[in-house]
């Protein structure tokens, strides 16, 4: 039952995903709180408590602290239908979160504690050895996306 539904529409390009999420749209000084009802990678259906009119262009910032900015498709009643059109510049205080977020990163990854590990001989263990080479793999990705995020900011 707390499973988020998923629904197919054959007009639909994606899949979408039923979630009750607080989110926020906003353009110029303006600030109008929605729930996101369902989202999918290329946008997202919201509704407002009252009728109003947004612009084509808005930021839909989601409670979790992504945002996207999106573009509006339609609009019934207080349902409104958004095409993200890629990731939000980052506001000055979430880019100097993120730059104290990789400069707190180790700068040898998870390299110092997988040599911690090889003498002991506890990745001689295959399962081990394999989520090690993953958890650096992916400590490597988390960094360069981190970066890259950092520097495509405007």
């Amino acid at each position: 039952m707390n499973e988020p539904s998923i629904e197919t529409d054959k007009r639909r390009r994606e899949t979408r995903t039923g979630v009750i999420k607080a989110a926020k749209i906003t353009f110029g000084l303006c600030v109008i709180d929605c729930i996101v009802l369902d989202v999918s990678p290329g946008g997202a259906r919201v509704r407002t408590d009252v009728i109003m009119t947004v612009p084509d262009q808005v930021i839909l910032r989601f409670s979790g602290g992504s945002a996207y900015m999106a573009r509006l498709q339609w609009a019934r009643g207080m349902e409104i239908g958004f095409a993200f059109e890629g990731l939000a510049p980052l506001t000055g205080e979430a880019a100097s979160l993120a730059l104290a977020a990789l400069n707190a990163l180790p700068a040898d990854g998870l390299a110092a504690s997988v040599a911690l590990l090889r003498p002991s001989r506890f990745l001689d263990d295959p399962t081990l050895m394999q989520l090690a080479e993953d958890a650096e793999a992916s400590y490597a990705r988390f960094k360069a996306a981190l970066k890259q995020r950092l520097h495509s900011n405007p």
